[in-house]
């Protein structure tokens, strides 16, 4: 026979201990972004670098090795001073420099201002992999919604060009 009794029991000690339970902290919606700028080049040639895609709305102290709620593509696209495009990377995965390279002074990197990295801070400093010789984004600020990002990409091992500030916009 069922014991109704018992189970009522147990059903309200259930409830008092999930009522004096606190509540998982809630969490903020990631950052949706699409990030701009463009590099002018030499003989009227000139860079495109579209940055897209979602951030975690608040940094994590510790790095996870696939930080959730990261996940930025990048394209670039060459004009030539007749103004046809050239797609030089479709929509690459970028990644945290802070994985890639988990001990490197991020203030080397050749920024500039508020995008300099610090040496043991590389929060909003990205890698496209894909690219032969490196390229660097630093998106700013490094808390909140993204609102501007700066560009290094070298062209050869000794020779590299830097955006000035970009601008990003929630999509």
């Amino acid at each position: 026979m069922f014991n109704f009794k018992r189970l009522s029991s147990g059903l309200v000690l259930t409830l008092i201990a999930a009522t004096l339970s606190p509540l998982p902290a809630a969490q903020a919606a990631p950052y949706r972004t699409t990030c701009e700028t463009t590099i002018a080049l030499s003989q009227g040639a000139s860079l495109s670098y579209r940055v897209t895609g979602t951030l975690p709305a608040a940094p994590t102290t510790a790095s996870p090795q696939n930080p959730i709620g990261t996940s930025l593509t990048l394209t670039i696209q060459k004009r030539d001073r007749n103004g046809r495009m050239q797609t030089l990377l479709n929509a690459t995965t970028l990644r945290e420099y802070e994985q890639i390279a988990p001990d490197a002074d991020y203030s080397r990197l050749p920024f500039t201002g508020q995008f300099r990295g610090q040496p043991n801070n590389g929060q909003r400093l990205y890698a496209a992999t894909a690219s032969v010789n490196g390229l660097y984004l630093s998106l700013r600020p490094t808390n909140g919604a993204p609102q501007q990002l700066q560009v290094v990409h070298y062209l050869s091992r000794d020779q590299f060009v830097r955006s000035n500030a970009g601008t990003c916009r929630p999509t």
